[in-house]
């Protein structure tokens, strides 16, 4: 089985279910050593006397962990876009902070889903600092979480094309939160998604699912031989 060092989760906006999806990601690929890791996270809580990241406390408690802090680098309480809730809190988003500790990632584990903030146009610093550029900087293929809901073949395809244009391999698409019953404009828009944005590797998370094989996950993620 051959996996990517990383995967960059990202999505065709905020609330589409990354964390969800990248939970379901790193339960399959912590056995093989691999890890989770959220570079960034705002609108963190004040829980048991310290500053909690509330994505990093969900994929922990999904796979009956402890909250583990290391798994996260910079942790802002304001629940806005990060690059707003770091010039409130008058810290400076410094991406050689990040890669540091990617690179001590990448020595520890095999394989590391990271988890960004909202989709890929958010900026981490005002007008110069975007988290296209952040996946770009890790340089590791893209993970697109997006809905089957009307409205998503747009914001999909336009998501596709971006980071295409801009040089960023997509390893494959999630929908997330497809109804148990598929509808026939869902299987449609997966059709057309997959077809006109050129992905051959794609997953489909039903609504309220709790579970998805190992095998099932691994073989997604797992690289084609080119």
């Amino acid at each position: 089985m051959k996996l990517n060092k990383g995967y960059f989760v990202t999505g065709t906006d905020t609330g589409i279910g990354k964390t969800y999806v990248s939970a379901f990601l790193y339960k399959a690929v912590k056995k093989y050593e691999g890890a989770y890791y959220k570079p960034v996270q705002s609108g963190c809580i004040e829980k048991n006397g310290r500053l909690t990241a509330p994505d990093i406390d969900f994929v922990c408690s999904f796979n009956n962990e402890e909250y583990d802090i290391s798994k996260g680098t910079y942790f802002l309480k304001e629940e806005v876009s990060p690059h707003l809730a770091a010039e409130i809190e008058n810290i400076e988003i410094n991406f050689e902070k990040i890669k540091k500790y990617w690179e001590n990632l990448k020595i520890k584990y095999k394989t590391i889903i990271v988890e960004g903030a909202g989709g890929v146009y958010v900026p981490l610093v005002r007008n110069k600092y975007f988290i296209f550029n952040l996946i770009k900087d890790l340089n590791i293929p893209v993970i697109l979480v997006c809905s089957t809901k009307v409205g998503a073949v747009n914001h999909a395809l336009l998501t596709i094309n971006f980071l295409k244009n801009t040089g960023i391999k997509i390893h494959g698409i999630v929908f997330n939160r497809v109804s148990e019953n598929i509808k026939n404009f869902e299987k449609d828009n997966i059709e057309i998604i997959l077809k006109t944005g050129e992905i051959k590797k794609y997953l489909i998370i039903k609504e309220n699912q709790k579970n998805i094989s190992e095998d099932e996950i691994l073989k997604f993620l797992e690289e084609d031989n080119e």
